[in-house]
Parts: C-alpha cells; sequence; structure tokens
C-alpha cells in the first residue's frame, strides 16, 4: 500500500524470487576468495564449525532484524527510520547505509571489471601454458592500463544499473532468476572436475579437516566479520529488499535459506579452488591473488584448461553483479522513495555518480584498498552495530513482535531472536569492531 499521492513501489512476484535476489546480494566476491582462504588459514574444518554458528547467532538474527525493519516501514534505507522513528537521530543509520552502498560499489565495480577483464583473457586463452611470471605480467598489465581499467569499471556499472533501472521484478528479480541458477550450476560443474584432479584429497583435507590449533581468537572474531560481509549485512541492502516484501513471507525461513545458500555457495568455491592449488603445488593461503594470480596459473597448466577458466570467471562474474545491483538499489531506492525520481532516472544518475566516484579506485590501488578498509573495518560494522541496537531497543516489543510473527512464525521463535538481537548481537559487533581497530 502506498500513501495518497505517492507512486506505487515495487515487490516482489514471489518468494523464489526474493530469496534469489537477497541471495544474490549476499553471494559476492567474498564467498569465493576470501572465504576459502580464511578457512584454510584458521583450521580448516574448525574454522568452519565456528563461522556456521556465527552466522546462526549473529548473522541470521542482524539478517531478520534488516528484513523486518524494512517490511515494517515498506520504505527504503532512510524512509525506514525515518518513518519508524520520526525526528530521531535513529534516521542516521538509514543515511549510513546510503553512504556504504555508495562507497563499497565504488570500487567493487573495479573488481567486477577486474574480472570481465579476465572473462575476456579466458575467451583468448592467455593463460594457456603461461608461467607464474607471464601469469602475474597479465594482472600487472592490467594495472598499469589505466584506461583499460576504467574501461572495465564502466562495462561493469552499466551492466548493474541496467539491470537495477528494469525494476524490482523485471530488472532485480529477473536478473538473480538467471544469474544464481547459472552461478549454481557453474559452480556444480567445476566441482565435478576439480574432485578429479590430483590435488583433490590433499585439497580436501586442508580446507575441511580440523586443525584446532590453528583455531584463535582472532580466527573467531575474523570469522564473525566475515559472516556480516558475506550476508551483505550493515549495509542496508537487505532493508530495501526487504521493504519489497509481502506481509505474509515468512521472515525466519527467508533468512535461514539466504545464509544456507551463501555459505553453501562458500563452501562450494573452497571445494573447487583448493584440489586445483594443491594440484599444481600452488599457494593455498595467496589471499586476494588466489583469484588472478594463482588459479589462472592451474588453469594455464590444465589439459583443456580453457572452457575451465571460462567457467570460473563467469561464475565470479554473476556473483560480483548480484552483489552490485543491490548494492545501486539502496541508493537508488532512496532516490525513488523520498525525492519522487524515477527509477530510470535514479538508477542512471547515480549510477553515474558512483562510476565517477570509483575512478580513483581504478587509477590507484592503494586508493582502491583503503576505500575496501574503509567499508570493510568500519562503515559495515557500524551499520550492523546500529541496526542490532534500533531493532533490539528503538523499537518496542510489540512493534517488533507483531510484525516477527506475520508469515505464521511461533512466538517461541520470536522470544529467541529477540534476546539474541538485545543482548548477543551488538557485542558480537562491538567485538568485530574493536578487533579491526586493533585492540585486540
Amino acid at each position: 500500500m502506498t500513501a495518497q499521492g505517492e507512486k506505487p513501489r515495487g515487490s516482489w512476484s514471489g518468494f523464489i524470487g526474493f530469496a534469489l535476489a537477497a541471495m544474490g546480494s549476499a553471494v559476492g566476491l567474498g564467498n569465493v576468495w576470501r572465504f576459502p582462504y580464511i578457512t584454510g588459514k584458521y583450521g580448516g574444518g574448525a574454522f568452519v564449525l565456528v563461522y556456521i554458528g556465527c552466522v546462526l547467532i549473529v548473522g541470521v538474527p542482524i539478517m531478520l532484524a534488516e528484513f523486518l525493519i524494512g517490511r515494517k516501514a515498506q520504505r527504503n534505507a532512510v524512509g525506514a527510520f525515518r518513518a519508524l522513528r520520526p525526528r530521531s537521530p535513529w534516521v542516521l543509520t538509514g543515511w549510513l547505509g546510503v553512504l556504504t552502498g555508495f562507497v563499497i560499489l565504488s570500487y567493487y565495480s573495479v573488481v567486477g571489471g577486474w574480472v570481465l577483464h579476465y572473462v575476456f583473457l579466458s575467451l583468448r586463452d592467455q593463460f594457456a601454458g603461461g608461467s607464474p611470471e607471464g601469469i602475474a605480467a597479465l594482472f600487472r598489465s592490467l594495472e598499469e592500463n589505466r584506461l583499460l581499467q576504467v574501461f572495465w569499471h564502466a562495462v561493469f556499472m552499466l551492466l548493474t544499473i541496467i539491470i537495477v533501472a528494469g525494476g524490482v521484478q523485471k530488472g532485480i528479480e529477473r536478473g538473480n532468476e538467471v544469474m544464481m541458477p547459472a552461478l549454481f550450476l557453474l559452480l556444480c560443474a567445476l566441482l565435478v572436475y576439480a574432485l578429479q584432479t590430483e590435488g583433490a584429497r590433499r585439497g580436501l583435507d586442508f580446507l575441511l579437516s580440523p586443525r584446532w590449533k590453528d583455531l584463535s581468537p582472532t580466527a573467531v572474531l575474523d570469522a564473525l566479520g566475515q559472516a556480516l560481509f558475506s550476508l551483505s549485512l550493515g549495509m542496508a541492502a537487505m532493508i530495501t529488499y526487504g521493504s519489497y516484501l509481502s506481509k505474509k513471507t515468512n521472515l525466519v525461513s527467508s533468512a535461514f535459506y539466504v545464509a544456507v545458500g551463501d555459505t553453501l555457495v562458500a563452501l562450494l568455491a573452497g571445494v573447487v579452488i583448493f584440489p586445483l592449488v594443491f594440484t599444481f603445488q600452488l599457494e593455498p593461503t595467496a589471499g586476494p591473488s588466489l583469484l588472478f594470480r594463482t588459479m589462472p596459473i592451474a588453469f594455464g597448466q590444465l589439459p583443456g584448461g580453457q572452457p575451465v577458466a571460462l567457467a570460473f570467471f563467469f561464475l565470479f562474474t554473476f556473483a560480483a553483479l548480484t552483489s552490485s545491483i543491490s548494492l545501486l538499489e539502496v541508493v537508488a531506492a532512496y532516490f525513488i522513495d523520498e525525492r519522487g525520481w524515477s527509477r530510470k532516472q535514479a538508477s542512471w544518475i547515480q549510477g553515474g555518480i558512483i562510476f565517477l566516484l570509483g575512478m580513483p579506485s581504478a587509477l590507484n590501488l592503494n586508493y582502491l584498498g583503503f576505500m575496501d578498509g574503509l567499508a570493510t573495518n568500519y562503515l559495515l560494522p557500524t551499520g550492523a552495530f546500529l541496526i542490532a541496537l534500533f531493532t533490539g531497543w528503538g523499537l518496542k516489543s510489540q512493534e517488533r513482535q507483531q510484525e516477527f510473527e506475520m508469515g505464521e512464525i511461533q512466538s517461541f521463535a520470536y522470544l529467541g531472536w529477540s534476546f539474541v538481537i538485545r543482548y548477543i548481537s551488538p557485542v558480537a559487533v562491538a567485538l568485530i569492531f574493536l578487533h579491526q581497530l586493533g585492540v585486540f
């Protein structure tokens, strides 16, 4: 429903469309390179168990909070806090979400452009027979070619804008309905291939065998941080997507399905990557360079490695795009709801501004690293902390419970969630923030 004189807002066509879109927002580049890397670094299966615990205890409750805020207000990030608590400082939480969308998408689009470039390199079979030095030179040439980086940055932003400008159902939902199944199919095909390589057993052992001695307090805090980042929490994306939900939607099952899908993609990515890494005796703790410098070496040495490389980087393209459209939607929804802009106007103008803001990241990798640190270490934890506080303490218990229990959710589920969102989630996110500041 809309107030008199307001334009009708978009909505999801059904639960599946929403679930795929929310899962697409959560599944991003961090699932495919960062999760496997820190899992191997911090104890394999031991870290996986801790991470799953963090997702269930912290991630899912905060995701539920974002869905609840968005659906209750039926507004964008800023409008939701303005509607629920008029003329209060809580509206700054919504503004922080819009700012975070601007910041993250500005540099995320540059990295998405790198992935597109590697799709192009795969099409040209540029990795075949390449030495480690030659593969490293491919990324170095991209890094040094400023015009090429700007070009791919522009192409990636253009794809993102076109999808968001298409609308909630015809753009965002339809895009995710194509890309998310394609992502899972590519991942499964690569999984079958990877499990037949010589390094499959060693790769799975490195990823999944519990090594409790490697599990430190820092690993637990990194697991908490990865859960927030991976599930797209703290940037108001789930508030925005939640605002297009029907009141009949079961919020608990929605958050659970998104969390399971996101975690499954992260685990499967590790099962794909590490068998190839161990087959060719590459560095399993290479971190971000795993994507652009380590894996192409494996593809170059694989018999018939071109289609594998192509599938791998198409997988990354879909992961990057499904996340980028949710970031632009956070920004566009504000201008559509609060400023009365048309969807096309908001998407193209704000997308263009974000493209310009991303230019320094395309021209200087140090600046890109600074922006990533700003978002990951400060903006996201602050946003998640404020969202947990608002839901647990800013909303009255009756307000929370009434919205939560729509969609036939039992009262005992509300009591458990209410306790966690009030007492556990804010403390956990505060610990993440202090860890990022170097206190621990």
